[in-house]
């Protein structure tokens, strides 16, 4: 595998007046979130969070606490949690997070179900499917081959080992990489970050409601299209030939 390398109708229409809509008959690229969108991975998060905080001198954190957290990059969880850390304590947790999660959280993932039906229904498509996760890209990679994934997916777009490459950075890369018209693609996500990268780079975002983040959540950051879980959306985002929104969606998509 490369490391670089749709809605429903108007239920008051007559299905015979049910026009296929262009913008999803040439949908190229399907982006997808990894934590929280493909995979469920508290399992192995939690721990490692607290071994990351514990190493800048935060204890007895609570997994409701954490869950705040989830999809956001390391320094700052850090920095929320202790707004007076230095950058050599961050490096600290960072690594003794990394330590943890590499030896017991990846292998503690689980992929959300109906995930890999819809992945299938994508490349059954002939749509391309990557990876766009603020997860260091070496961990993401690690993830998908464990979960076997890497059959379907064309690549992975990570952050890089500083965590630092915002949701905007990573889903213009992927556009890159995909070689996709962002008018041609769509960012699914569960959290903020991947509503702000796909608006910022004029790719639809829907939102993963099955995951960490609230739909008040997704909603202030700009998405107007959700789905409940991933059946949902292989319904509603795929396996349909009647577009996002018959209402001039696919003119208004390039500048969402």
């Amino acid at each position: 595998m490369s490391h670089q390398q749709l809605a429903k109708p108007p239920a008051n229409r007559p299905v015979s007046d049910r026009r296929p809509m262009a913008y999803i008959r040439a949908m190229q690229a399907y982006f997808f979130d990894l934590d929280g969108t493909l995979t469920d991975s508290r399992a192995g998060l939690y721990p490692a969070f607290r071994c990351g905080l514990e190493a800048i001198g935060v204890h007895s954190v609570s997994d409701a606490q954490l869950k705040l957290f989830l999809g956001t990059p390391l320094p700052q969880v850090f920095r929320a949690m202790r707004p007076d850390v230095s950058q050599d304590e961050i490096d600290r947790g960072m690594a003794a997070f990394r330590a943890l999660f590499e030896r017991t959280g990846i292998v503690a993932n689980e992929l959300y179900p109906g995930v890999i039906d819809l992945l299938r229904s994508i490349r059954k498509r002939g749509s391309v499917i990557w990876v766009v996760t603020s997860k260091p890209q070496n961990q993401a990679i690690e993830v998908v081959s464990f979960l076997k994934l890497d059959r379907y997916v064309a690549g992975v777009i990570g952050a890089g080992l500083a965590e630092t490459d915002t949701k905007t950075d990573l889903v213009a890369r992927a556009l890159a990489a995909a070689h996709a018209d962002s008018r041609a693609a769509v960012m699914v996500g569960d959290r903020s970050y991947d509503v702000v990268g796909a608006i910022g780079n004029g790719v639809l975002p829907v939102g993963a409601l099955w995951g960490y983040g609230s739909e008040d959540e997704l909603k202030a950051a700009g998405c107007r299209h959700f789905a409940k879980s991933p059946d949902d959306f292989r319904m509603a985002y795929v396996e349909t030939n009647a577009g996002f929104v018959e209402s001039g969606l696919a003119a208004a998509a390039g500048r969402y």
